[in-house]
């Protein structure tokens, strides 16, 4: 008979090694040097050397954050902007931190947690939080390898060569990544009705957020993501517990309402809807080491202590019941909140990524690997651009 005792399964378990590390980096690190590769053809033509371009990855491997980052840096942005900004559009990796710091073994010390919450992101930490038992430092480290040199080779490449590539291969590429967050999400949703109707909650919100015109112009992509995945999660552990019923449900439904309506009144306001960043009045100007070297440090230790300070402090295992349960939701409340609708604008054309979604869930559902997941989702949504493109 199978011994179902976790606690008996965890002490037999001798820890994850630094090459299934590596290997389950393999796909990030594809997706992240397709995406990353129009990050460098923005930063050209915006007026950024490829080396800058490459050190603007390097040190702070965050998509949104960086195309923030870069337009405070060429319209005469400050420090302050620059820091007001990060914060708030990478405040969800605080969330992924403290999250990951329940998931860690007694291996990751509080210097090694300093040093690998440098590699935090959206999609190492789906890939680090959904393991089966407790991962330590070499796993997650052999885990960012890739990715880190996938994101800026990428954005090298990108800065240097420019558009090589036909659109829609790039575009194709790009859905990989959200078909991986679609195999961390599904699986577990099929076999938990909190974490589904959690995360059907957090894709519902999400869409508010990017659809309501309101929202859309006034809240950032990094906030709102905060906003809905806390709403969602928070009302996953007011519904856990079946005896509330449709009382629970109620409840939680109306704290989610509130919450979000206190944190939309509270958010910043931005001027720039397509990079949400703190945009300052003024022409714009050559950049130079003078503008960019202050400007790149801020960004870049502002974005490594919204990692790290979560990761690294919290250490201690969450004992009580909801507070535990509360961050066994987040990570599948905020994947579902990065992965729709924006999914579904990931590529150049929606009847194509629309067509790679549809097969990466239904990947996801027979519960398959991330790589097969992602790939299968990057050669449906190339396929049909193919297909679309002669018609």
């Amino acid at each position: 008979m199978a011994n179902d005792n976790p606690v008996t399964e965890q002490k037999d378990f001798e820890g994850y090694t630094m090459g299934e590390g590596v290997r389950d980096g393999l796909p990030i690190g594809l997706g992240y040097l397709s995406v990353s590769f129009t990050f460098g053809i923005l930063a050209v033509s915006r007026g950024l050397s490829w080396i800058q371009a490459g050190l603007i990855s390097l040190t702070n491997i965050t998509s949104a954050g960086q195309v923030a980052g870069l337009g405070i840096m060429t319209t005469a942005g400050g420090i302050l902007a620059m820091i007001i900004s990060q914060i708030v559009i990478n405040l969800r990796y605080s969330l992924m931190g403290i999250a990951l710091s329940q998931k860690a073994d007694k291996t990751m010390t509080p210097l090694l947690r300093i040093l690998l919450a440098y590699g935090i992101t959206d999609e190492i930490f789906g890939v680090a939080v959904s393991k089966k038992y407790e991962f330590g430092a070499r796993y997650f480290f052999g885990l960012t390898i890739l990715p880190v040199t996938g994101w800026v080779a990428g954005t090298v490449i990108g800065a240097i060569l420019g558009q090589i590539f036909p659109d829609f291969i790039t575009n194709a590429l790009a859905i990989g990544i959200y078909g991986m967050f679609v195999s961390i999400v599904v699986p577990k949703a099929k076999h938990d009705k909190v974490i589904l109707f959690s995360s059907l909650l957090s894709c519902v919100l999400s869409c508010a957020f990017f659809y309501i015109p309101f929202l859309s112009e006034h809240v950032t992509q990094g906030f709102a993501i905060i906003i809905t995945s806390i709403a969602a999660a928070l009302t996953g552990v007011l519904t856990r517990k079946k005896m509330e019923g449709k009382t629970g449900i109620a409840a939680g439904i109306v704290t989610g309402l509130i919450l979000i309506g206190i944190m939309v009144f509270l958010s910043p306001y931005y001027t720039d809807p397509d990079t949400g960043a703190v945009i300052a009045d003024g022409p714009e100007r050559m950049l130079d080491n003078r503008i960019f070297v202050p400007l790149l440090i801020v960004m870049a230790v502002t974005t490594y202590l919204v990692r790290m300070i979560p990761f690294a402090v919290f250490r201690k295992k969450l004992e009580r019941p909801s507070v535990k349960a509360f961050f066994d939701y987040i990570p599948y409340t905020v994947l579902s909140a990065m992965t729709f609708p924006a999914i579904l604008y990931s590529t150049g054309s929606f009847i194509a990524a629309l067509i790679g979604f549809g097969v990466a869930m239904i990947l996801g559902f027979f519960e398959k690997s991330l790589i097969v997941v992602a790939v299968g989702a990057c050669l449906a949504s190339m396929c049909a651009g193919v297909i679309l493109m002669y018609i």
